[in-house]
């Protein structure tokens, strides 16, 4: 079957799925190609959670008799990416938007991909030779807003048969900072000045360090990108050039630092350039140089800031692309990417620190996520509209539902609205972060989510009826109180979910509970070390084997008697990582079957999940391999990747890869805790097939010494790496390795912090829009794109 016909198909499919519409009259939709044959995808945080491995096609099921099973599987957008997973991987070298619009005209596609995108020119640097990415973009007024480890964005893909769209493309970024309103009053101001002094070279570097900063060029022929343009001279009108050259270029990273420049003399010649924050309160960015900075006074500060500074608890971009969205890409020029579709305050002094998560057959046009001030925990249901608020100025949505019927009336309508439910019960204990992301069973309605007390919250008519927390009839369903639980995955009638580990027997466990009444049928035994995140990372389903992945830290309890554990380090507590596969149907006190990924002796870390490969997905039995981030085998504090192959479902002994970060520990010492641990924060791993290229994306906060990165020191050495598994010796594409210890990535992007999690979007032919999405962990951490083929 050809591309573009499949295409078709499935563009039927998900029309009768979502719409309930019969099939001729989605087949005429299709042929007249009149917009009613788009084929939506959302990628979030659970789009990872369930693994639909070799979906079928509409034809597959029509002709396996299973039309109404077809229906229900199209209705889920996990389903259908994985689908369109399937169609890339078949066909490669053949750009769908192009093969779909040559179906639908009658033509034959024979247009080819190469997916090792580049921009077109030199990757630029900054100061201090690292690779830039895409776009970075603030996430609240002044140094507000970072990520929150484990965390992802979501994003929304309009049409994955069409060329990626501007408008209606866009990714979505809790904040990780409380919210509030800015009270303008005075915005903090520096002025610096051009003088007489004939300098040709120099750096200024202006924000607020990290992921905030930028460092512009002094350069005698480059004007673009960090570059402003100087040259020789001392008269007002050489040094009016310079001062209109730095002004460009501050103004054109102002996304990046949330600094604008301007001239406050108008023009005149006294070489003047003004600094000022976009948001109200004392800011106290900072202002360095080098080298004389091209002649330039160093800046002062003119004008302290007074008043609060406005942050956002949830914010949108669109207009996502360079290359597409903005002409040629321009190195962040004057007309920039991305645009700020939306940015809302949902709660003063609440904090959206888990991941949000989108509507599907609407569109997109929702979003729910968690709030939490104190111990209270809230569901918010959002409907947003473009071009309200921005980073430093948030709005409140127009309309606030008072109750789950005032939303469903509203949400159809052009306002922006939202509904907000506070968790019934006590919700959350010790004031402290909870760590459970909302799952959404779309076929169903249904929403999902794990509190800070030990109970599982169901919520039902979410995105298109009317939205209610279940209370009652065994809900919220308490599984231990007092813990803190992972977020939730649904499956075939079971809703599975981890919990701390306590002491004794509480906690540290994975939960099998009745979807319909509440009823915990099955928990394991305890996985995990007492006192720990135990099981806070959410487990994965292969739904076509009925396999759960579990994802543990520190492996030691009393129940593991086996010799083959991790040996403790001098002066060390025992225990290993741990990935431990269930059966969906596990049995009440089950233990797994593990496998390790090196020592896991910290107390206070977690394991984040790992990614599966191609093969895994494309398979009919389950063979293929999982990708995770784990230890040295003999020492914690070593940042190692692992493949885990599985064959047949059952997952085979893990073999060693690269170490990508000299150590995770600033000071090695005796004693569980007597060194001082510094937390290392490793992303969860991300793995994107992207024509005959496969990558994996992992992140370390410290220790990196990748080019652009760092040079493996405990500060300023936070990396997001990127192997590719068709080129694991670093060469030429294609050239290839055997996976083992001496793997090296073939690309860094420096990440203040560490990263969050990290999405993709499309597989595409266009310039700029096969991207990665993530945000920084540092203080004042940015929303942060960058390119699949290569961290630009």
């Amino acid at each position: 079957m050809s591309q573009g016909i499949r295409n078709g198909a499935l563009a039927v499919a998900v029309l009768v799925g979502m719409c309930g519409i019969g099939s001729a009259q989605a087949q005429s939709a299709v042929a007249k190609g009149d917009g009613g044959d788009k084929i939506p995808v959302v990628r979030d945080w659970s789009s990872r959670s369930v693994i639909h491995r070799n979906p079928r096609t509409p034809e597959e099921f029509e002709r396996a008799g299973r039309t109404a099973d077809m229906r229900a599987r199209y209705r889920d957008p996990r389903y259908v990416a994985s689908l369109m997973r399937r169609i890339d991987a078949e066909a490669p070298n053949q750009p769908q938007a192009l093969l779909a619009g040559n179906a639908r005209a009658g033509g034959v596609a024979t247009a080819t991909n190469d997916r090792r995108r580049g921009h077109g020119s030199p990757a630029p640097t900054d100061g201090e030779g690292s690779v830039l990415r895409d776009w970075s973009n603030v996430l609240g007024g002044g140094n507000g807003g970072n990520g929150a480890p484990g965390t992802f964005p979501a994003k929304y893909n309009f049409d994955i048969t069409a060329t990626p769209s501007c408008a209606n493309d866009f990714v979505v970024y809790g904040t990780n900072a409380p919210g509030a309103n800015d009270t303008v009053n005075t915005r903090e101001q520096w002025i610096g000045t051009f003088t007489d002094t004939a300098d040709t070279t120099g750096t200024i570097t202006l924000g607020y360090g990290g992921g905030r900063s930028i460092t512009l060029i002094a350069d005698t022929s480059l004007n673009t990108g960090n570059y402003f343009l100087v040259t020789n001279g001392t008269n007002g009108t050489a040094r009016n050039a310079k001062a209109n050259n730095l002004v460009a270029a501050i103004n054109r990273w102002t996304s990046t630092t949330g600094i604008v420049a301007d001239r406050p003399t108008g023009g005149g010649t006294t070489g003047q350039v003004r600094l000022t924050s976009l948001a109200s309160g004392p800011q106290n960015f900072t202002v360095s140089q080098t080298s004389n900075g091209a002649g330039f006074t160093l800046f002062t500060q003119s004008t302290n800031g007074t008043g609060t500074p406005g942050q956002p608890t949830i914010i949108a971009y669109n207009q996502l692309y360079q290359g597409t969205c903005n002409g040629s890409w321009n190195q962040n020029g004057a007309t920039k990417a991305p645009n700020v579709m939306w940015a809302y305050n949902t709660g003063t002094g609440y904090v959206v620190e888990t991941s949000p998560v989108l509507s599907y057959e609407d569109g997109g046009k929702q979003v729910a996520f968690i709030q939490r001030s104190g111990n209270t925990l809230q569901l918010v249901l959002l409907k947003g509209r473009a071009t309200e608020g921005q980073p430093h100025l948030p709005n409140t949505p127009t309309i606030i539902a008072a109750n789950g019927a005032g939303y469903a009336a509203q949400r159809a309508n052009s306002d922006s609205v939202m509904y907000v439910m506070t968790l019934n019960g006590t919700s959350n204990v010790g004031n402290t972060p909870t760590y459970s992301s909302p799952f959404v069973d779309y076929g169903d309605d249904v929403l999902w989510v794990g509190d800070g007390n030990g109970r599982l919250h169901k919520f039902t008519g979410v995105f298109k009826g009317t939205p209610t927390e279940v209370v009652g009839g065994g809900f919220p369903a308490t599984l231990e109180a007092g813990l803190k639980l992972s977020p939730p995955v649904s499956n075939n009638g079971q809703v599975y979910i981890g919990s701390s580990a306590g002491t004794g027997t509480v906690g540290g466990k994975l939960y099998r509970v009745n979807a319909a009444t509440g009823v915990v049928n099955a928990t394991s035994a305890k996985l995990t070390r007492d006192d720990t995140p135990g099981v806070r990372e959410s487990p994965i389903i292969d739904a076509a084997t009925g396999r759960i992945y579990t994802f543990v830290y520190n492996d030691n309890t009393s129940v593991y008697s086996d010799t083959g554990r991790c040996a403790a380090f001098t002066g060390e507590i025992d225990g290993c990582r741990a990935v431990i596969q269930f059966t969906e149907f596990f049995a009440n006190g089950s233990v797994g079957s593990r496998q390790f990924v090196g020592r896991g002796n910290g107390t206070s870390r977690v394991l984040y999940a790992g990614a599966f490969d191609d093969a895994f997905y494309s398979s009919n039995n389950g063979t293929g391999a999982l990708y995770i981030v784990g230890g040295r085998p003999d020492n914690t504090f070593y940042a190692t990747l692992w493949k885990i192959p599985i064959v047949n479902g059952v997952m085979q002994t893990p073999i060693q890869g690269a170490e990508f970060g000299a150590r995770d520990r600033y000071e090695e010492g005796a004693g569980a805790n007597s060194g001082t641990d510094n937390l290392q924060q490793i992303a969860p791993v991300t793995v994107q097939k992207n024509g005959t290229n496969e990558y994996v994306f992992v992140s370390t906060a410290t220790y990196a010494n990748a080019t652009g990165c760092g040079a493996g020191t405990f500060d300023n050495s936070a990396c997001i790496y990127m192997y590719n598994l068709s080129d694991l010796n670093g060469s030429g594409a294609g050239t290839g390795a055997a996976w083992g210890t001496s793997n090296v990535p073939s690309a860094g992007l420096a990440a203040p912090g560490g990263t969050g999690g990290i999405v993709v979007d499309n597989t595409s032919a266009s310039t700029g829009s096969s991207q990665i999405y993530y945000t920084q962990l540092q203080a004042g951490g940015n929303a942060i794109q960058a390119s699949q083929s290569g961290l630009q």
